[in-house]
């Protein structure tokens, strides 16, 4: 965990302790507070819309370079696994046929 989310974390528990709520959560489906009335679906769904859009504007996208430079290591990476995988497989085979091979006459 970095310094910044255990700061929010931080803060979020003494807020928690100056309410009383001690990290208490409404049910899912239950009332938005004490006493307030039920919420629709509808209203959820605008709700969760509404706070994914937030925390999207809080990441921190990486530029174009660095998405070229990503894009490169996985694929290079991913075609060095491929040839080793495919080399230790075509040995074993190789090998196992051979004994096979031997072991029959």
């Amino acid at each position: 965990m970095n310094r910044e989310m255990r700061r929010l974390a931080e803060r979020e528990e003494r807020r928690n302790k100056q309410k009383g709520d001690r990290g208490r959560r409404a049910p899912l489906g239950g009332p938005k507070g004490p006493g307030g009335p039920p919420r629709s679906r509808w209203a959820r769904l605008v709700q969760f819309l509404r706070e994914v859009r937030v925390e999207l504007s809080r990441v921190g996208w990486p530029s174009r370079e660095q998405m070229v430079a990503f894009t490169a290591v996985t694929v290079i990476t991913a075609g060095v696994l491929t040839g080793y995988v495919f080399l230790v497989d075509l040995g074993f085979s190789r090998s196992v046929l051979a004994l096979i091979r031997m072991l029959t006459g």
